[in-house]
């Protein structure tokens, strides 16, 4: 009973801090939210405290884009140039922060002061979350933080936390598209990863977000020593575009045909989105598929290489093609030409190649390149290539 009784206490303490900060964000302007709000105290768990229990689940998220989505350069330098070129600095600031470090949607910390928001999407944001909302497009979550954390397990126990069997975290697509589906201020939807599964054949056969980016893997939910008869957990290290693998095995390229007359080769190649969830590449619109097909030399040279490029343009108000990330967000007014490939569509490209003497075989790649920081440059990754050698 005393046991009882202290749970609900600590219950409406939190839940007491929660409404107190939601209290003074009302009372004040939007300019002075951020500072007054981020002196309540945090009703978030660092995830370092996480770690002492799930131990492995940490390591993988550690290793995540999650774990450093409040922390990269590239993307510090994406808000700080977003903010200096808008009129509402802050307003862009907020924007930016509630999906990057969304912990700060309750403890008001837009400026990355706290340990807890510099943790980027963590642990115990995301486990309690109780619901999604689309229809809100700066504040999606339901949040209830406190010692009940939700998760996909109907009938987990620990010792140090309340646990809640959720749906949402079971496979819901909803949770991932809180942040991975966004309309901007002038209508045009800047992400649309949901909104393409969604479309296409995936929801109907129940295939979500979660199983790819989340596969199940051998590992503990707890430590050893830990109560617990789990021996698969969901990958936590939510890997997409920026990882090869993760591409390569919802891809298919094959060079059908190959056509030699003379001092030139005539290529036929078809690439197939054959397993992934939404259109290739997903995400923003700096990141593209790139199809080369070129000639190998015996010194290993990758010669007259001609490309095509799949990706999703985002236009201005005057129709220039937008390719910085804060201007794909503030000032994408339009939707451009679109060249990706949709689910389980097949795409045939035709090249002429010229053979130069010696060459060794003709070669066909897929790369995956993400120009969405400018101080690094375009950064190319191979995801996989076919080759036809040349007989004598």
């Amino acid at each position: 009973m005393r046991e009882t009784m202290k749970r609900a206490v600590t219950r409406r303490a939190a839940f007491g801090v929660l409404v107190l900060a939601v209290a003074i964000a009302s009372a004040l302007s939007p300019a002075s939210w951020s500072n007054a709000a981020a002196a309540a105290e945090s009703p978030y768990t660092s995830a370092r405290q996480c770690a002492t229990c799930h131990e492995t689940i940490h390591l993988y998220w550690s290793e995540s884009e999650h774990s450093r989505s409040a922390s990269k350069p590239s993307y510090l330098e994406a808000v700080d140039a977003a903010v200096r070129g808008s009129a509402d600095g802050e307003a862009v600031r907020r924007n930016c922060v509630w999906c990057h470090a969304p912990t700060a949607l309750v403890t008001g910390d837009y400026g990355l002061q706290r340990p807890i928001t510099k943790e980027g999407v963590s642990c115990d944001f995301c486990h309690t979350v109780a619901g999604v909302d689309l229809g809100r497009r700066d504040h999606p979550f339901d949040l209830e933080p406190g010692k009940v954390k939700r998760g996909p397990l109907e009938y987990a126990k620990l010792p140090f936390h309340e646990t809640a069997y959720s749906p949402l975290h079971k496979g819901s697509p909803l949770l991932c598209a809180a942040c991975h589906e966004y309309t901007n201020a002038l209508g045009v939807r800047v992400l649309s990863t949901y909104s393409e599964w969604q479309a296409g054949p995936y929801p109907a056969r129940g295939q979500t977000c979660q199983e790819c980016h989340m596969p199940l893997v051998p590992g503990r939910t707890v430590r050893e020593g830990l109560q617990s008869t789990q021996r698969r957990i969901n990958l936590h290290r939510m890997v997409g575009g920026s990882e090869a693998s993760r591409i390569r095995g919802g891809l298919e390229l094959r060079m059908t045909s190959l056509d030699i007359t003379g001092p030139s080769a005539d290529v036929q190649v078809v690439v197939t989105n054959t397993a992934v969830g939404h259109a290739v590449p997903g995400g923003l619109s700096s990141k593209s598929l790139i199809l080369a097909v070129g000639v190998e030399t015996g010194s290993g040279e990758f010669l007259h290489r001609r490309e095509r490029a799949y990706r999703r343009e985002l236009k201005d108000a005057e129709g220039r093609t937008l390719v910085s990330v804060p201007d794909l967000f503030l000032k994408a007014a339009s939707v451009g030409e679109d060249t990706r490939i949709r689910q389980k569509e097949a795409r045939t490209e035709r090249f002429t190649v010229p053979l130069p003497e010696g060459w060794k075989a003709i070669v066909a790649r897929l790369e995956y390149r993400d120009a969405s920081d400018p101080k690094a440059g375009p950064k190319t990754t191979l995801v996989t290539e076919q080759r036809r050698e040349r007989t004598r």
